[in-house]
């Protein structure tokens, strides 16, 4: 059923554009050409003009078809680099989310000196560690 509707409607909507035009001089002697007939008007054939295109101009369009393959080319490009680079920032926005929950679920913080000793970390320069963490979210995320 939907098929009929379908070949129904593109019946109707798809016929030849076809219109007639007439010719006719009006009482100042000026030629008018018009879709209605008027009294006096002659209707006139009007034939598709048929261009035949020179080497230059195929050789210009097969330039430009090609060109537009290139940019289009192009452009898959440059968005497949933009997905990969919004990649990367998503998983260096995650990774500072994870380091900043650290900073939460952590109460004592270590780190080794240079002989390889654990000592713990103040929480004064856990603060700003974390407040640096913050800062860098803020801006790049």
């Amino acid at each position: 059923m939907r098929t009929l509707i379908l070949l129904a409607w593109l019946g109707l909507t798809c016929t030849v554009a076809q219109a007639e035009i007439y010719r006719w001089t009006d009482a100042q002697g000026r030629v008018h050409f018009g879709e209605r007939p008027q009294q006096g008007s002659q209707r006139v054939e009007v034939k598709p003009q048929i261009i035949e295109r020179d080497e230059q101009v195929r050789e210009r369009e097969a330039n430009m078809q090609r060109l537009q393959q290139v940019r289009s080319e192009e452009r898959a490009i440059e968005r497949k680099e933009q997905v990969q680079q919004q990649a990367r920032q998503q998983a260096y926005c995650d990774r500072l989310n994870s380091e900043l929950a650290r900073y939460d679920k952590r109460i004592y913080w270590y780190e080794e000196d240079s002989t390889g000793k654990k000592v713990e970390v103040s929480p004064k320069r856990v603060e700003e560690q974390k407040m640096q963490l913050q800062a860098l979210k803020r801006e790049r995320c």
